[in-house]
C-alpha cells in the first residue's frame, strides 16, 4: 500500500518542472559541495585554481589524492585514506595532504594536465615544485596505508626543507652543540633541544632507519631537532663521555645526558624522549580531534526528498533527465581526460560520440550539438585534449541543452550515491534498446563496443574498469550478433555487477539495494516458477522499460518546451 506524501512534498513534486535549472558550478569550488573529505580529515580539497599554488609552496612536500566522487573504488578507500591522514597529522610541519576531485567539470583540464585517466591515484610532490613546468610527482601505486605512510617515510627524508627546519642529512664528524643551536638562532625558532641518534652503519641489503623514523615521530615536538649519525665517537663533540649508549640530549643552556631507552627502535627511542620532555614541561602539538559525525541527512532538502519520493513509487522508469546528465559529465569531464586522442582511444572517442548521436535522447540544441562533434571529428584522425575541450564548448554556443542539472532516477538518498554511475548504465541500456530499432543505424554489438572502450580508455573508476574490461572477454562480448543479444548482454553484465558490489555498506543506497533487475514486482513474468530468467520476458521488459517514447519527463520541461 502506497502511503499519502505529505502535503508539502506533493506540492514541491508539482512545481519541480517549473524550478529554474541547478546552476553549473564555477571554477570556484561551492561551499555545500559534498565532497569524500573535509579538513577535519587532514584532508583539504583543492581545484584548478588552488592546487597549482599549493604545490608552489617550498616550505613542506605533498601528498595529493586525485579521485572522482562518484567512483566506488574512491568512495571504498576513502576511510582508510582518512585515518591514515588523521595519524600522518604529525608529520604536518613538512607534509600536506590534499584531494582534487577530478569529477568535477572545473577539475577536468586540470585532471587531464596531470595526465590523471583512473582514480584513485596518489602523487607525492617535493618543496622544490616551480611554476615553470607542470611536475607529475612521483606515483604512488597502493591503496595499502602502511605502505603509503612507508613510500612517505621514503620521500620526505630526500628533501632539504632550508635552515631552522628538519634536517634529515647524518651529523658531520666536526659538528658540535654549539653549531648545531647556531642554525636556530632565528629569533622565533622554538628549538630548545637536540637529540642525537647513534645508528649503526647499514650493510648490504640492510638499511638502518632508526635515526629518520626518530626525526619524523618527534616532528610533533616543534622544540626538538633530531639529528643522527653512524660515527659512534660523536657524542664527543657534545661533551658527553664515550659510551655505548645510542641516544642522546642537548640542551640550549648546554645540558647534556644519555637517554635510556628499553630496546633500540624508534618507537623507544621517541617514548623516552617524549618522557624527558614531559618532564620539562614541553607537550606535542595535539593530534586532530575526533571528527564530528556528518549528518548526511542534510543532503536532501525539500526538493530532493519529493524527487526521492516520486521516483521511489512503482512501477520502475527512465527518466530523461538521467540521460542529459550522463551526456553532460561525458562530453565535459570523462571523455576529456587525454593530453592527445590518436588510433585506439580516438577510436573509442569517437564511437561513443557516433551513438550518442544517432539515438540521442537530447533536445533539438543538443541534437546539434552532437551532430557537429560527430561531424569534425570525422575529419580527423587525432586530437589535442585541450581541442576537444575547445570543441565541445564552441559547438554549443548558443544552443541550450543541459536543462536539469540534477539526478531524477539515479538521485541518491545520501551524498554521493548512484548518480553519475547510475546514469551511465541507464544510457547505456537505453543505446541498446534505441539501436535495435529500424533502420538500425549501427551494426549488432556497436554499444557494447563502444562501452567497452569507454570502460577502458575514459571511466575513472579504476576498480570498474578493470572489471569490466575482465567481464567482456569472460562473457564473450565480441561473439554478440543480433541486437536482442546485445540487449541481453548488457542488463547480464549489470546484473553481475550488481551481484558484486551487493551488500556494500559503503557504496550500496539503502533505498535502492542492489537486486538482480528487473524485480518480481516489476516485471512478474520474467521468471518462471523456479525462478530462472525467462530471457523472452525480461528482452521485451527492457525494450519498453528504455524506449525512447516512454521515457519520462519528470525533472524538466514538458516535451514542447523542452525542446
Amino acid at each position: 500500500m502506497i502511503r499519502p506524501l505529505p502535503t508539502l512534498l506533493l506540492l514541491c513534486g508539482l512545481l519541480l518542472l517549473l524550478l529554474p535549472p541547478c546552476p553549473r558550478v564555477s571554477a570556484q569550488a561551492n561551499a555545500s559541495e559534498v565532497s569524500l573529505y573535509d579538513d577535519t580529515d587532514n584532508v583539504e580539497m583543492l581545484d584548478i585554481e588552488s592546487l597549482r599554488p599549493a604545490l608552489y609552496q617550498n616550505t613542506h612536500c605533498k601528498l595529493v589524492q586525485f579521485l572522482n566522487s562518484f567512483c566506488g573504488d574512491c568512495q571504498r578507500f576513502a576511510p582508510v585514506f582518512k585515518a591514515m591522514s588523521r595519524d600522518l597529522y604529525k608529520w604536518r610541519r613538512l607534509l600536506r595532504i590534499y584531494g582534487v576531485d577530478c569529477a568535477q567539470e572545473r577539475n577536468s583540464a586540470l585532471c587531464r594536465d596531470y595526465n590523471i585517466r583512473q582514480t584513485p591515484t596518489l602523487r607525492f610532490f617535493g618543496p622544490k615544485v616551480t611554476n615553470k613546468t607542470i611536475v607529475y610527482g612521483e606515483q604512488i601505486n597502493s591503496q595499502n596505508p602502511k605502505r603509503i605512510t612507508a613510500y612517505m617515510a621514503e620521500y620526505i627524508p630526500r628533501n632539504d626543507f632550508g635552515p631552522g627546519q628538519p634536517n634529515f642529512r647524518r651529523l658531520k664528524s666536526g659538528e658540535t652543540a654549539k653549531s648545531l643551536f647556531q642554525s636556530y638562532q632565528d629569533a622565533q625558532s622554538p628549538v630548545e633541544f637536540i637529540v642525537v641518534v647513534l645508528e649503526q652503519r647499514s650493510r648490504p641489503g640492510i638499511q638502518i632507519l632508526i635515526g629518520r623514523n626518530t626525526l619524523l615521530d618527534l616532528l610533533p615536538y616543534k622544540e626538538v631537532a633530531v639529528r643522527y649519525s653512524v660515527d659512534p665517537n660523536i657524542f664527543a663533540n657534545f661533551g658527553l663521555p664515550p659510551s655505548n649508549e645510542k641516544l642522546a640530549i642537548f640542551g640550549r643552556a648546554g645540558s647534556a645526558q644519555y637517554l635510556h631507552p628499553s630496546t633500540n627502535t624508534s618507537e623507544a627511542y621517541v617514548q623516552v624522549v617524549g618522557e624527558f620532555l614531559e618532564k620539562q614541561n614541553i607537550k606535542p602539538v595535539p593530534p586532530l580531534p575526533a571528527p564530528k559525525e556528518k549528518n548526511d541527512g542534510s543532503f536532501l532538502d525539500i526538493q530532493k526528498q519529493a524527487i526521492l519520493a516520486e521516483v521511489l513509487k512503482p512501477p520502475a522508469k527512465v527518466y530523461r533527465a538521467d540521460l542529459e546528465q550522463a551526456i553532460d559529465k561525458l562530453l565535459h569531464v570523462e571523455l576529456q581526460k587525454w593530453v592527445s586522442y590518436e588510433k585506439e582511444n580516438y577510436r573509442a572517442l569517437t564511437n561513443i560520440i557516433t551513438l550518442i548521436s544517432d539515438f540521442n535522447p537530447l533536445n533539438k540544441d543538443g541534437k546539434v550539438l552532437l551532430t557537429t562533434l560527430r561531424k569534425e571529428l570525422s575529419t580527423k584522425q587525432t586530437i589535442k585534449g585541450s581541442d576537444l575541450k575547445t570543441l565541445v564548448a564552441t559547438s554549443k554556443m548558443g544552443l541550450r541543452i543541459f536543462k536539469a542539472r540534477r539526478y531524477i532516477g539515479c538521485i541518491g538518498s545520501r551524498p554521493l550515491l548512484r548518480s553519475f554511475t547510475c546514469s551511465l548504465w541507464t544510457l547505456f541500456h537505453y543505446l541498446t534498446v534505441e539501436a535495435a530499432k529500424p533502420p538500425q543505424l549501427e551494426p549488432p554489438g556497436s554499444v557494447l563496443n563502444a562501452v567497452h572502450g569507454f570502460a577502458k580508455y575514459f571511466f575513472g573508476c579504476t576498480d570498474c574498469s578493470q572489471h569490466f574490461q575482465q567481464m567482456a572477454i569472460r562473457r564473450n562480448l565480441t561473439s554478440v550478433k543480433s541486437y536482442d543479444e546485445q540487449i541481453l548482454w548488457l542488463w547480464a553484465a549489470h546484473n553481475e555487477v550488481n551481484q558484486r558490489i551487493a551488500g556494500d555498506p559503503i557504496t550500496e543506497d539503502p533505498k535502492f539495494k542492489k537486486i538482480q533487475f528487473p524485480s518480481s514486482e516489476n516485471c512478474p513474468p520474467c521468471r518462471d516458477s523456479k525462478g530462472e530468467w525467462v530471457n523472452e520476458e525480461v528482452l521485451k521488459y527492457l525494450k519498453s522499460l528504455y524506449d525512447k517514447k516512454n521515457l519520462s519527463f519528470y525533472g524538466l520541461p514538458t516535451p514542447n518546451g523542452y525542446d
